[in-house]
Order: structure tokens, then sequence, then C-alpha cells
């Protein structure tokens, strides 16, 4: 998938675990230091700051608390089925975001890129899970700098190459929740991630590359 294109996929999972997977994900810890500026500035920039936890790094569970068994689901099924002609193997982070409808929209997101490679050798692929909420765009920016923007459903998918510029916006009422997922297009072994990923203080025991796979 080239810089600026994507894939909007509906109605994949069924009604009822849809609704299940909001419930839980809406109930997700988080801590008010998310943002999508490698260096930010509360400031300086007042859309750099939302809620959210990084519940995934390179293939590990993060959080203190038992996964939903949809995580690993949803993984398996980006893997196998819905971008299986990549031969995916692994996943960089899953990233949960939460943002509230403020009155000055300052839990908006910035346009960011969530990998700066963008080549033969390493290329990565994002796909973002809408899963609590009803509004707050996802919006790609294309090749040519023009918005183009992805309303809120829960349940949806956005598939884009992770060097596309893009951001998601607050709801305009109550709480919206998705979750970032980013993967390589490649063989990860011996690949140092670049910190920018993922919070490189997270309790981590070994590098990727010297981890065995996780059972899912």
């Amino acid at each position: 998938m080239k810089e600026g294109e994507y894939k909007v996929i509906d109605n994949y999972f069924p009604d009822w675990l849809v609704k299940d997977v909001s419930d839980y994900m809406a109930m997700i810890p988080v801590r008010w230091d998310n943002c999508s500026l490698v260096d930010p500035s509360w400031k300086k920039n007042a859309h750099a700051r939302f809620m959210g936890n990084m519940i995934i790094i390179e293939d590990q569970w993060q959080l203190s608390e038992s996964p939903h068994w949809f995580i690993w689901y949803l993984i398996d099924a980006i893997k196998n089925d819905i971008c299986k002609e990549l031969n995916i193997t692994n996943t960089v982070r899953c990233l949960h975001n939460g943002q509230f409808a403020l009155k000055d929209d300052s839990m908006s997101g910035t346009n960011h890129r969530d990998s700066d490679a963008n080549n033969p050798t390493e290329n990565y692929i994002s796909v973002i899970y809408m899963g609590y909420g009803n509004s707050g765009d996802c919006v790609i920016i294309n090749k040519d700098n023009q918005e183009q923007r992805i309303s809120f459903k829960e349940g949806r998918l956005v598939i884009f190459n992770s060097y596309t510029m893009h951001r998601g916006e607050a709801p305009t009422e109550g709480y919206r929740c998705s979750w970032g997922l980013v993967f390589p297009t490649f063989n990860p072994t011996g690949i140092r991630l670049n910190d920018a990923m993922f919070d490189p203080d997270a309790p981590t025991s070994k590098k990727w590359y010297q981890q065995d796979p996780p059972i899912n």
C-alpha cells in the first residue's frame, strides 16, 4: 500500500462482538500523556495531549489486567485474512487511544506518521480499529496534502501505510476509543525499532528478535 492510500473495512465482525468489545474498550485504563508528537510541548500545541495507553509492544501484552481475547483474534484476523497478502508475522505495537469532547477541542490529535521508514526493505502497515463512541473522524493526508475524512463507526477498520500522515479527531460528544496497531511488512528479526513507535520505558525483558512468538 502506497503513502496516502487507505482501505476501510466495515461489518467484518458481528454486531454482538462489536458491542462487547466497545464496552471493554471504554473501561481500559488510560493516562493523560498520550501524544501524536515525537517531541511534544503542551504549552505550544494545544492539540498534543490526550488519553491513552500502549497495550501491546513487540507482541507482548503490557497491562497488569488480562486482555480481552478479541485483541488476539483481531491481530490474527489481520495477519491471516484481512492483510494476508502481506505475510505479517509480528505486531510492533497497539496503542489504545481515548479522547473526550472538550469545549476547546484540545483532545483532537495532530497530523503524524506511525513510522518514518518507507523503503523496500523496511515498511510498516497501520490498522485503526474504531472501538467505542459515535464521532471523531480519522483524517488521512494524501501525497497531495489533501485531507480525506473517514467517519467514526464502531467496528470499522482503517488500513494504510504507516508513513502516511494522519490524525484522529476528538468526538463531538462523550468519549471515543480506538486502537492503533502497527505491523512490519518484512521479517523484523534483528531490527531495533524506533522509539517513536512506542513507549521505550515499557517493561520488557528481552529485545523483540530474542522473544518467543506469543501464544494467541
